[in-house]
């Protein structure tokens, strides 16, 4: 298995996308046509979703440099091709729910890195491209059928643990 050390420059492009990311968010947010529909509680969790993704890309560029990467799980190539995507989704997004999951999932994301645990990168990494859904390119609407579908066996499965 072939191991990598994630470099300065890595950490600084990991950190751009992720950065970007927390703009296009803002810009969603601050949209003419998204913020006066958006109810107060839809529009502070966005806000400091933003805030939030601002930091990490901040803490990624201190944190991350150095931390041992398995490339047999991802490349840094993949996870900033996936950052990329998530912004592009956000830019795309139609429901504010799922704008917030894939901020959210980001957020993981980027912990993951800072710590340097492949299996956390790899499963954080997973959690983005199934909260965006199959297709960077989904609608809010389209995402939000897919997460509810996904969902559904979860609920089953927590209803069978508590009896």
């Amino acid at each position: 298995m072939t191991t990598t050390t994630l470099t300065a420059q890595h950490a600084l492009e990991l950190a751009r996308s992720f950065r970007e990311t927390s703009t296009a968010l803002g810009d969603y947010l601050y949209a003419p046509a998204n913020w006066p529909s958006l109810p107060e509680g839809e529009r502070d969790t966005l806000r400091s979703l933003e805030v939030t993704l601002l930091n990490v890309a901040t803490d990624l560029v201190t944190q991350a440099v150095g931390k041992v990467l398995d490339e047999a799980q991802q490349s840094v190539d993949d996870l900033l091709a996936v950052t990329r995507q998530a912004r592009d989704a956000i830019k795309r997004i139609d429901d504010v729910k799922a704008g917030i999951a894939i901020a959210t999932a980001l957020i993981g994301l980027a912990a993951a890195i800072s710590a340097g645990s492949a299996g956390a990168i790899f499963g954080a990494f997973k959690l983005v491209k199934d909260t965006m859904g199959t297709k960077p390119a989904k609608t809010g609407k389209e995402n939000a059928e897919v997460k509810k579908k996904a969902a559904e066996p979860a609920a089953v499965k927590v209803k069978k643990i508590k009896k």
